[in-house]
């Protein structure tokens, strides 16, 4: 499987917004907490959950990636693809963009330790003998990628076939699920997920596939996309001055 890449541009304004985002989360903190100490804390903790989850996640897919490369050099694959969510100017990510003879795979991967489960796109986390719900839900978001893909990619490349991109979730190490009605496909373990990439039927010719791949390298934002906002400031506190009787 060949590895495609994107415009260092165009990553370059989606870590804009992602800093922009963080930047605004910072503030939160902040306000509600203070330029105190437990302030600070609370800042420097936040970030160490972010780094902490970024790397799992980056080890997660990278072990992925590496397993996928076995397939054909016909099929193509983006790691990290940026994409666009609606006609806003705005990106979405995608763990893995992969198009070949069979489709288009939008992966969502999920280094989540434990036992899940989840019932109409509702998740939730075992801890103990509770169940916890998940305010993200996997599956949601792999639905909302598929929708954007779909909305977009019909409108550059011309005549694709019907139900070709598929968004299923993937737990690499998770120790249960249980998955009911949800809007994508869940597979445990990665040997799962490449059974089933086989066993899809051929829709996609070697132009169309082509014609995707281009359009997923050469995506640019328009030109009249909104611009990035930037953070609000933190108001600055003002000394009240007493008065002398």
């Amino acid at each position: 499987m060949r590895i495609l890449q994107q415009s260092p541009t165009l990553r370059a304004v989606f870590k804009q917004k992602i800093d922009a985002k963080k930047t605004a989360r910072e503030q939160e903190i902040h306000q509600v907490l203070g330029d105190s100490v437990l302030g600070q804390l609370g800042s420097f903790l936040d970030e160490f959950k972010q780094a902490k989850n970024q790397f799992k996640g980056s080890m997660g897919e990278w072990g992925v990636s590496t397993i996928l490369q076995n397939f054909p050099d016909t099929w193509v694959m983006f790691n990290n693809a940026l994409i666009p969510a609606g006609n806003s100017g705005n990106l979405t990510e995608i763990d893995h963009l992969i198009i070949g003879s069979k489709g288009v795979f939008l992966l969502e991967i999920k280094t989540w330790k434990g036992s899940f489960s989840a019932y109409n796109d509702k998740w939730k986390r075992r801890e103990g003998n509770n169940w916890v719900e998940i305010s993200n839900s996997p599956t949601s978001q792999s639905a909302y990628h598929q929708q954007m893909f779909i909305q977009w990619i019909t409108t550059v490349v011309p005549n694709l076939p019907d139900s070709f991109v598929y968004a299923p979730v993937v737990f690499p190490i998770a120790k249960w699920l249980g998955i009911n009605n949800c809007s994508v496909p869940v597979f445990q373990g990665v040997p799962t997920l490449l059974q089933t990439m086989l066993n899809c039927p051929e829709c996609l010719t070697s132009e169309q596939v082509q014609l995707i791949a281009e359009a997923v390298e050469d995506y640019t934002l328009p030109d009249n996309s909104t611009p990035i906002a930037k953070p609000i400031p933190k108001p600055k506190l003002v000394k009240r001055q007493s008065s002398s009787g």
